[in-house]
């Protein structure tokens, strides 16, 4: 077996970054998820996270949190590592920055300054990766892709969408689970392994999406129009311990399936089981499927952290559409 490298499961929280408009899935049948992955991804350029608050060029030249460095003195930045060689080798004489903030490009000039250990910095933390666990939601087989989260990846500190530069999923197991309370948000604790499932295409709003090295074998099962989701009993699949995909009951409370943020449903946790185990929803349980009258009908977003019984879930019609309207659609 591959080492096993231990990480806690996180859910990262939905950045409304892109619109979209509620849509009716086709008459498609995928295979349905439910089983745990690990995550890898690094962004497109690095993200500031913080800027420090006095004696920083970074902010005296105008860089903000939440910008995305793009190049430094022409180079492409891929990397961390990246821009500080730019900053160690500039000798302290200005650098151009190319910045993305939002939708729009900012040029630069800042002046680094030396640090205490006689080296240059910009007063600045960025970062360009991360990783954690979630629940796939589908696979599909005519285009040998596969759909996760049903919200995008953000950076935990800034919550900004964070751009896909590359990234991995590989399987996981689950080994424990943090109890939810309310206020307190709880989550699926486990390992990511070296079996890798697929590579990440697509980061959006709406989920993570991404071609898969293979299709698992699993129920194939029929995507829900919007016009035949309704309010009621339904269930959720989702991978609690080494004991695999298991069903657990849920109620459909209400239904919003022209939110364009894809918080097309409100859902409440009936099931005793799931309950006592987990106190409703945790971090790691976004993606988890949401089978309704024998359909798939969407995946499980978001926890209400006051009420861990109750969350959001985005509708299939959503997942996929967005899928193919934001680059990911290709033909296997």
């Amino acid at each position: 077996m591959n080492q096993l490298k231990r990480i806690l499961a996180f859910a990262v929280m939905l950045a409304l970054m892109l619109p979209a408009a509620a849509v009716s899935a086709q008459e498609d049948t995928v295979v349905l998820g439910g089983m745990p992955f690990g995550l890898t991804m690094y962004t497109s350029g690095v993200i500031v996270v913080n800027v420090d608050d006095t004696s920083s060029p970074a902010r005296d030249a105008g860089v903000r949190e939440n910008d995305i460095v793009l190049r430094a003195n022409g180079e492409e930045i891929t990397s961390n590592e990246a821009l500080k060689q730019v900053v160690e080798s500039s000798g302290g004489e200005d650098i151009a920055l190319s910045l993305s903030r939002g939708e729009n490009p900012i040029s630069l000039t800042v002046t680094p300054q030396q640090d205490g250990d006689g080296g240059w910095s910009l007063g600045m933390w960025v970062r360009d990766s991360t990783a954690g666990l979630g629940t796939i939601t589908y696979f599909d087989e005519s285009t040998c892709s596969f759909g996760a989260l049903g919200h995008g990846i953000n950076d935990r500190d800034t919550g900004l969408l964070l751009p896909l530069g590359s990234g991995k999923i590989v399987n996981a197991e689950i080994t424990s689970i943090t109890k939810a309370q309310p206020g307190i948000a709880g989550g699926l604790n486990g390992y990511m392994g070296g079996e890798t499932l697929g590579t990440i295409t697509v980061n959006n709003s709406f989920g993570v999406y991404g071609r898969c090295e293979r299709i698992p074998q699993g129920e194939r099962i029929a995507c829900a129009g919007d016009s035949e989701i309704a309010t009621g009993d339904a269930v959720i699949y989702c991978t609690l311990d080494t004991g695999g995909v298991c069903s657990y009951s849920v109620t459909v409370e209400k239904l919003n399936l022209n939110d364009e943020s894809g918080q097309n449903m409100t859902l409440r946790v009936t099931d005793e089981a799931l309950l006592n185990r987990t106190g409703g929803i945790v971090q790691g349980m976004s993606g988890s499927p949401i089978v309704q009258n024998g359909k798939l009908i969407g995946a499980v977003t978001h926890v209400f952290v006051n009420s861990p019984q109750m969350g959001y879930g985005i509708s299939i019609g959503n997942m996929r559409e967005n899928y193919r309207r934001y680059g990911g659609y290709a033909s296997g």
